[in-house]
């Protein structure tokens, strides 16, 4: 999540595919430089806290396949059980919408002796010192993290904040949460172990979790409870087949994995400055447990990495976690992944202008404005709310050149069942990207170009009779040097393991060259052998382009493939056959929502907050409010993620800022981030107030402005503008195709609507 303390951290970006197609960003590897400028207080530095194992990437793919389909053909939706699911033209099922009531188990984890890392021991929980509130009105303290606090703060039935009230307010009564937390168990090595930047994240994080499991397990036992009894336990908490494994379309059943996993360690997080442990604080995030591990471990039947609960037959794999003094909001954020929804923040270190407008950037951070941030979140913009099937939308169809719409308020549960949006809805788009042409012909093979790939190209090789034999090709390549690569591999084992041919091809090319495997040392076998290509989570090149492929046998072809035949004998995996150009369709649209200080958006009032004076009080905020009123949204499908940094402009789901422009300070001093110049971005009939900024306490005031009542898309650039490179970084560019939204009259509360008039030129 974003980070909200003034510390320069290397960002990374989880960019990914929509649909299927190559994300054109490019985007910074994990632990490497970011693109961004210097940090300053209103620099906040962000950090992905969802992390993307190769399955998660695919089925976050999927996911917006099948929003791609909705959008164009609401027929696409089918009911499946108590969800609805769409089917991609794959076959593959893709749930739309979840389950009533989801079970989360929560660990709470203190950390313990063993100093393997360095570092000191522990902490223990409770241990947080209290702040001085005469200087800090921005960390959250709690005296006593107890189990009974964070059953109360997480899953209280009583009323007042808890992250099941915000999901059943969140989602309109389709969903909430219920679980069960723990007693705190004492991991065997210090917080260092397990948050120190200089490990992978694979050891750390997955050591945090076998090394939480194992303690959890090894005290049920110490308690005389029997596997059995264990398992029966557990069993309730695994009650959703999160990815249909075994493809018969329906989601409600258990799948051998804990639906929802999080774990609550002592200690602040890393995101937070980390406080007596600083940089070796566990980040908060959200991933899944040796998911690198899928296909060789797991349940039976669905081996997806992970670990098991003992000898139960029960596995922990996805997962979330967050600090002891965890905000309610930093709880929904992570809960949020977990369900499927990405960062809406740019996570590759820029600064866009989300801002406080959802929970899946910096609305995780709002408050009720008395003496932290991060304790009650916002909701989430529209487009989240689509994505899990909880928005209550009607539609402006392209064919209507006029549409009077009403819209109750985005935090929806008004008495009148009026909608939260409008979707107006833009021609598709028909859209090309161009990779390498073939070397020669018309077709060439292509690994494809996304994080956290495995793709592969393999046939069978009869070397019976050889004495030598090789494979060739012309091989064109772009890898992130020193992450991801590619190569030939051969197994003699039909497939189970292999063996590399050759070294890895990494960095560029920079055009065709020739490629030879010797394979001789495999004489006289009968063998497999594959073009394999690897890449992680954080940036990624072109790819892998092979063409003109043959196979020598004792000096003569006995074999060769220019990718021209569709039936060459391949086995490919997430390779395909193409002329070096791709042609896709992706939809895109306004939603335009009425954001009143309702339900958790009242926190938009009190809540959204500034760092203002960095350098004599570091910890202590100004609070201001976001300004109520229609917010449109441009959703774009042709892009995967809100890096504005990477593609200036362009984003998957983006606030058209009202009143675009950088708020500026005194050189040398940075202007005021995105984020929070957005405070006056809605659209509304009435004018907003004055603010006043500080920055090192230097102030800064806006005057009172009248309201901004039309959005008018007939220039794409009317709403963005490009003074500076941060300033193009901030709103959206617009379609341009003659849509004009007035407002007619503005939403007051949850007792008067907005009344909008779409029209179209």
């Amino acid at each position: 999540m974003r980070r909200r303390t003034r510390v320069l951290v290397a960002g990374v970006a989880s960019g990914l595919l929509m649909a299927g197609m190559a994300a054109a960003a490019v985007q910074a590897h994990p632990g490497g430089p970011a693109a961004q400028p210097p940090a300053s207080d209103e620099q906040r530095t962000s950090r992905p806290d969802e992390m993307l194992t190769a399955g998660m990437a695919k089925e976050r793919a999927q996911k917006l396949e099948a929003l791609n389909a909705i959008v164009k053909d609401p027929t696409k939706l089918v009911k499946r059980g108590e969800s609805s699911g769409v089917q991609l033209p794959n076959g593959k099922w893709v749930q739309w919408g979840t389950p009533k009531t989801a079970h989360i188990f929560t660990l709470l984890a203190e950390f313990g002796d063993a100093t393997p890392d360095g570092g000191a021991p522990g902490p223990a929980h409770n241990l947080i010192p209290e702040p001085d509130r005469t200087k800090d009105n921005s960390t959250l303290w709690n005296k006593d993290s107890s189990q009974a606090y964070f059953q109360n703060t997480l899953f209280s039935k009583s009323g007042g904040d808890s992250m099941s009230d915000f999901y059943l307010r969140q989602s309109s009564g389709r969903y909430t949460v219920t679980g069960e937390v723990t007693p705190w168990v004492k991991l065997p090595a210090n917080a260092t172990r397990y948050g120190k930047n200089d490990h992978t994240d694979a050891v750390r994080y997955g050591a945090l979790v076998k090394d939480t499991v194992d303690a959890w397990y090894a005290q049920q036992k110490a308690a005389g409870r029997t596997d059995a009894q264990i398992k029966t336990y557990l069993q309730q908490f695994d009650q959703w087949d999160r990815n249909d494994f075994d493809g018969d379309g329906n989601f409600d059943e258990p799948d051998g994995y804990l639906d929802h996993v999080q774990i609550i360690h002592a200690g602040e997080g890393e995101e937070a400055g980390g406080g007596a442990q600083g940089d070796d604080a566990i980040w908060s995030h959200s991933w899944s447990a040796f998911g690198s591990d899928a296909g060789a471990t797991g349940p039976a039947g669905n081996l997806q990495g992970g670990v098991q609960f003992g000898n139960t037959g029960i596995w922990a794999g996805r997962y979330t976690t967050e600090p002891e003094n965890g905000g309610l909001g930093v709880f929904c954020h992570e809960y949020g992944h977990d369900i499927g929804l990405p960062d809406y923040y740019d996570t590759d270190g820029g600064d866009n202008g989300t801002g406080f407008w959802t929970l899946m950037s910096g609305g995780s951070w709002l408050n009720h404005g008395k003496q932290d941030i991060g304790s009650t979140p916002g909701y989430m913009g529209p487009n989240e709310k689509l994505f899990l099937g909880w928005l209550d939308y009607d539609v402006v169809d392209t064919t209507k050149k006029t549409s009077v719409n009403v819209l109750g308020a985005a935090a929806g549960g008004n008495l009148f069942g009026l909608k939260q949006a409008t979707m107006v809805k833009l021609p598709t788009q028909h859209l090309t990207k161009e990779y390498t042409k073939p070397f020669g012909g018309s077709g060439e093979w292509w690994s494809g170009s996304d994080d956290n790939l495995q793709t592969s190209l393999s046939r069978d090789i009869d070397l019976t009779g050889a004495t030598s034999a090789s494979v060739s090709a012309k091989a064109w390549y772009a890898t992130e040097e020193g992450y991801d690569y590619a190569k030939g591999q051969v197994s003699v084992d039909g497939g189970t393991t292999w063996i590399d041919a050759g070294a890895k091809l990494e960095g560029n090319s920079n055009g065709w060259v020739d490629l030879n495997f010797d394979l001789s040392a495999y004489a006289g076998k009968k063998i497999k052998f594959q073009f394999y290509n690897y890449t992680d989570g954080g940036l990624h090149f072109d790819g892998l382009f092979v063409d003109n492929i043959s196979v020598t046998k004792n000096g003569a072809v006995v074999f060769s493939d220019d990718a021209e035949s569709t039936d060459a004998g391949w086995t490919a995996k997430g390779f395909t056959r193409f002329d070096g150009t791709i042609h896709y369709d992706r939809e895109h649209f306004y939603l335009v929502e009425n954001r009143q200080y309702v339900g958790y958006d009242k926190t938009l009032k009190t809540g959204p907050y500034n760092f203002g004076w960095g350098d004599t009080k570091p910890d202590w905020v100004e609070r201001f409010a976001f300004n109520p009123g229609i917010v449109v949204w441009y959703v774009n499908g042709a892009y995967g993620d809100n890096n504005t940094s990477a593609h200036p402009g362009f984003g998957q789901s983006l606030p058209v800022d009202a009143r675009p422009g950088l708020i500026s300070f005194p050189a040398p001093l940075k202007p005021l981030s995105n984020g929070k110049a957005g405070f006056d971005g809605a659209f509304s009939r009435r004018g907003v107030p004055a603010v006043t900024f500080h920055k090192n306490g230097n102030a800064v005031t806006l005057p009172a402005r009248p309201g901004v009542a039309v959005f008018d898309d007939t220039d794409v650039n009317k709403y963005w503008s490009n003074t500076s490179v941060r300033d193009s970084w901030n709103s959206t560019k617009v379609s341009g195709t003659g849509v004009r939204i007035e407002i007619l009259l503005d939403g007051n509360g949850d007792l008067v609507p907005a009344i909008i008039k779409v029209t179209r030129k």
